[in-house]
């Protein structure tokens, strides 16, 4: 069993890139932050976070899709 690891807001991630593939480009690995869950993102599920871009977007991402640079 997978031990359940406790993200704090404010760490900071990379996602994953993704290769070409057919007519699609390659995507290059991203980095952004764990940002704070709210009451607009619904109910806590397990895995799942909240991230934030350098541009101020935001994503609900689960955390097979990133891993942890910085978890000070």
């Amino acid at each position: 069993m997978r031990t359940k690891q406790t993200l704090k807001t404010g760490t900071r991630i990379e996602l994953h890139g993704t290769p070409a593939i057919g007519a699609f480009p390659a995507v290059a690995p991203e980095s952004a932050t764990i940002a704070q869950w709210t009451a607009a993102s619904g109910p806590l599920m397990p895995g799942w976070h909240i991230v934030k871009f350098s541009d101020g977007g935001r994503l609900c991402i689960h955390e097979n899709r990133f891993r942890v640079i910085d978890n000070r």
